[in-house]
């Protein structure tokens, strides 16, 4: 077998028609003989030539493709040449079917991609990739379908709703312009609302735009509104940065001249005991004019309408000796509370004698207490700032015995003002010609003799407040 085999092929005509009429067993038969003969000579000798008996040399591929069927059909002429191959793989299927041309090539490509998916139908071509590409987002709803192409954008339009115009922001269903509106400013829950105040919304931000009548933006705080009353501020009178001098008052947005000393020492708590320029009817017709305060006394603020000073009266009534003050405090109300004390030439308060306080009694605003006649009544009174205690009040031009614990007498005009009990100041004898007496409550009206007279430096004084 050795330097290649030749194999004669009879290709008498007889032979081939007695074979054909034979049937197919027997030349299948012959060629399973030539096989056998092929195998057991070294069939996969490279060298190995056919020949036909004519000499014609028949070249067998050696490289024939893995899957090519040998179950090749026995029916073919004996002109025709058969291709066998000769590297036969043992795996080869043998069920293959035998109408297949045995010379077609069916190399599979052996750059198959390895991370084909196993579940890819398999009548999808081999050459098509399929791999996905890398670059398909990631937030590809699964709910896709497969057949998308994948270089189409997968992400779904958001359903965002109405479409605002510009410069427009939808706030639930509907659009404003947050930086301009006052229930929306600068975001779609801010509203603007300030204290005494007209809010508004500026380039998104919530402003004071106003303020309401008699009030002012003065510390420019938008968040504390209009936190002025330039109604009545001294500092912002009518408006924010108007002052009014210490001498004036801010009332109704106008510095004015304060209507007592009670206003004064509110102005300007710092000021002292002595005359001040006033307007006792405020924003009336009356000119301004001078009165004497107390800023000192039980808080101050206290303005005299009362005042025996030097004079010896010897008559039935007495009036009010400041009847302007008491026109403009006393009978419309503003005051609310009376000082009655003895003092010296400074209008300063006796240390040995108490000074009481009281509220003003209701007959007072109609008459002076020492215009009328034998008048009894109780009030609460406190003893040079101590705790109210109930105590009765006489005063008028009556008559009486003695001292302030006798009643009054039916008949003759004397005159007293006088706390029952109490160390508190006795007013008595201007109803007559006798001189004046400025004592205390607690003792007869005539007690220390000359020295107990009034006079510039032991004056009978009642303020209001």
């Amino acid at each position: 077998m050795a330097g290649g085999l030749v194999v004669a092929i009879d290709r008498k005509v007889p032979y081939r028609a007695k074979t054909m009429r034979a049937g197919r067993s027997h030349g299948r038969a012959r060629w399973i003989g030539a096989f056998a003969l092929l195998g057991g000579c070294g069939l996969g000798n490279p060298d190995l030539v056919f020949t036909s008996d004519v000499g014609v040399p028949v070249d067998v591929p050696v490289d024939v493709p893995v899957d090519v069927p040998v179950d090749v059909p026995f029916d073919a002429g004996h002109d025709v040449p058969v291709d066998v191959p000769v590297d036969i793989p043992v795996d080869v299927p043998m069920d293959v079917p035998a109408d297949i041309p045995v010379d077609v090539p069916v190399d599979i490509p052996v750059d198959v991609p390895v991370d084909i998916p196993v579940d890819v139908p398999l009548d999808i071509p081999v050459d098509v990739p399929v791999d996905v590409p890398v670059d398909v987002p990631a937030d590809v709803p699964v709910d896709v379908p497969v057949d998308v192409p994948v270089d189409v954008p997968v992400d779904v339009p958001v359903d965002t709703g109405p479409t605002c115009p510009t410069g427009q922001t939808l706030c639930g269903s509907t659009c404003f312009n947050l930086a301009s509106d006052v229930s929306h400013c600068g975001t779609c829950s801010t509203v603007c609302a300030f204290p005494n105040a007209v809010a508004g919304c500026t380039a998104g931000a919530c402003v004071v735009a106003g303020c309401a009548a008699g009030r002012g933006d003065c510390d420019g705080i938008a968040a504390n509104g209009c936190e002025v009353d330039t109604s009545t501020s001294n500092t912002h009178c009518g408006g924010c940065g108007v002052a009014c001098a210490s001498d004036r008052l801010c009332a109704a947005g106008t510095c004015r001249l304060a209507r007592d000393c009670r206003e004064l020492l509110t102005r300007n708590p710092s000021l002292v005991s002595g005359e001040y320029t006033v307007d006792l009817d405020g924003a009336g017709s009356g000119a301004p004019g001078s009165v004497r305060c107390d800023m000192i006394t039980d808080g101050g603020g206290w303005t005299l309408v009362f005042d025996s000073g030097i004079t010896n009266f010897n008559q039935s009534g007495v009036p009010w000796t400041r009847p302007d003050v008491a026109a403009a405090l006393v009978a419309p109300g503003v005051a609310a509370a009376a000082l009655v004390a003895h003092r010296d030439a400074l209008y300063v308060p006796l240390a040995a004698i108490d000074w009481v306080r009281f509220t003003l009694p209701m007959a007072w605003r109609t008459a002076a207490p020492l215009s009328v006649n034998n008048a009894d009544e109780a009030a609460m009174v406190s003893f040079s700032g101590g705790p109210p205690l109930l105590r009765r009040l006489r005063y008028g031009f009556g008559n009486f015995l003695d001292n302030c614990a006798g009643d009054w007498l039916p008949t003759g005009t004397f005159g007293r003002f006088c706390v029952l009990p109490s160390p508190a100041p006795f007013y008595a004898a201007f109803g007559v010609g006798a001189p004046d007496r400025c004592v205390t409550s607690n003792v007869s009206w005539n007690a220390g003799g000359p020295t107990a007279d009034c006079s510039s430096g032991r004056r009978f004084t009642i303020y209001v407040r």
